[in-house]
């Protein structure tokens, strides 16, 4: 009997990431997608099934009815499938890699050029661990780390972007602001994996205020403003916000630049500041003798110098 081919891995593999995390944004940083490519894979799944699998809702996704029967099957399917693998390449030789990558520059950057390097290479494994954890690199820990700031002695620091930071908008409240005292016009965002915010806010301000003619900015709070402006769970989602209009967002320029190329954001003020700490490749000084490792290294720098 014919039967029609079985959803691919990847799409079993992000339906269980979504129940597992209650949010198809979490569920993307988990998988270092982005999102919408997780929810391209649910559209092919409940394509197949025939009905939805999901709710969506502001606190994240919850399963459906239909979705609560799948699910104990397929995530059971995939933990014995994910053993019988990892039994059967601890008998062979596998290329593998370890890289921990912060959030951001996993979605906005990373994700982006990744899938170039995994069609060059199709036989290296990269396991990619994304969180603002500092990595423990070494044998029990990663091979390559992209880390934001400085690392501590011993490690091979390489700086990857050295970049600037500015105010971004959606187009359409950049060409509605006022010609004074536009930082007044709309909220100031951000995001709650970001630990400076405020301070960043607040050296980006002072250019202003230094540049300020008596055109009413000394009455201006800009710690109350970032206080009073919405907080985000994540980068990804303070600027999915900014694109719709709902506010301001002080960005590093390699994060945006894509949006930045097709439109969806743009700078609407002219002050701009270097940024306080710059991405850095780290590693051990032994760390490139992995053949993986330093095919990926000069990978990214080759990337990093074609961003710029």
């Amino acid at each position: 009997m014919m039967a029609r081919p079985l959803p691919q891995l990847a799409v079993l593999q992000a339906f269980c990431a979504i129940a597992d995390t209650g949010g198809f944004r979490r569920a993307a940083e988990r998988m270092g997608l982005t999102q919408t490519a997780i929810s391209h894979q649910i559209s092919q799944l409940e394509g197949w099934i025939g009905g939805k699998l999901f709710e969506r809702g502001r606190s994240g996704a919850r399963l459906t009815p239909l979705g609560e029967r799948l699910h104990p099957a397929i995530a059971q399917t995939l933990s014995h499938l994910e053993a019988a693998l990892h039994q059967v390449r601890a008998s062979v030789s596998v290329r593998s890699l370890r890289v921990a990558v912060t959030p951001e520059f996993s979605s906005q950057w990373l994700a982006l050029r990744l899938p170039a390097f995994c069609q060059r290479y199709p036989d290296i494994e990269i396991n990619m661990t994304v969180g603002y954890q500092r990595p423990a690199l070494g044998d029990d820990g990663v091979d390559l780390a992209i880390w934001l700031g400085r690392a501590e002695t011993g490690l091979v620091v390489e700086e990857l972007l050295a970049d600037e930071e500015y105010v971004v908008s959606s187009p359409d409240l950049s060409a509605r602001l006022p010609r004074r005292n536009a930082i007044r016009a709309a909220p100031l965002l951000q995001y709650a994996g970001m630990r400076h915010t405020a301070l960043d806010w607040q050296r980006w301000y002072e250019q202003i205020t230094e540049n300020d003619k008596g055109e009413g900015l000394a009455d201006f709070d800009i710690g109350e403003a970032v206080r009073d402006g919405a907080l985000f769970g994540s980068f990804a989602d303070m600027l999915e916000a900014c694109r719709r209009g709902e506010g301001f967002a002080l960005v590093r320029s390699s994060l945006v630049a894509n949006d930045i190329a097709a439109g969806r954001l743009v700078r609407c003020f002219v002050e701009v500041q270097p940024a306080a700490v710059s991405y850095n490749l780290l590693y051990l000084p032994n760390a490139l003798q992995n053949p993986s490792a330093s095919l990926f290294r000069n990978w990214l720098m080759s990337e990093i110098g074609r961003s710029v």
